[in-house]
């Protein structure tokens, strides 16, 4: 059971990094006006361009990782890992007020969730076991 909700949350995750890396790369623009940010150098689209790249790439790995958590268990601990580095940047950024919570707070809210639903979902000894077994 917990491997079944481990893999559709890596699904989950694959699709929406797949979905948010479209977004980033065709549609620059409407990112920038939804997150309230203004005036921005052109050069900044390039980097959030980049930054779609990096989500389409991880989306990829995500959804080889549904196929098998227990053999691909790095793309577990990679979307730990992002998960609560993307979560401890945005609440440095909203400190720092290089961003407000409107722009930041649901990035952060999100990332703090997945963290913990990889946390709760990881393949332990015995959930590694069972599904070598099957």
């Amino acid at each position: 059971m917990k491997i079944n909700l481990l893999k559709y949350l890596l699904l989950v995750d694959a699709d929406i990094l797949f979905l948010l890396s479209a977004v980033l790369i065709l549609a620059l623009v409407q990112v920038e006006m939804a997150f309230h940010f203004e005036n921005l150098p052109p050069a900044v689209g390039y980097l959030i361009g980049l930054w779609g790249c990096v989500f389409a790439t991880m989306s990829l790995g995500y959804s080889v990782a549904a196929t098998d958590p227990v053999r691909h268990i790095v793309w577990i601990q990679v979307g730990i890992a992002r998960g609560a580095l993307e979560c401890l940047f945005g609440i440095v950024c909203l400190s720092r007020g290089t961003v407000t919570f409107q722009q930041g707070g649901f990035g952060i809210i999100v990332a703090a969730l997945i963290t913990i639903a990889y946390l709760a979902l990881y393949p332990r000894a015995s959930t590694a076991g069972a599904a070598e077994a099957r």
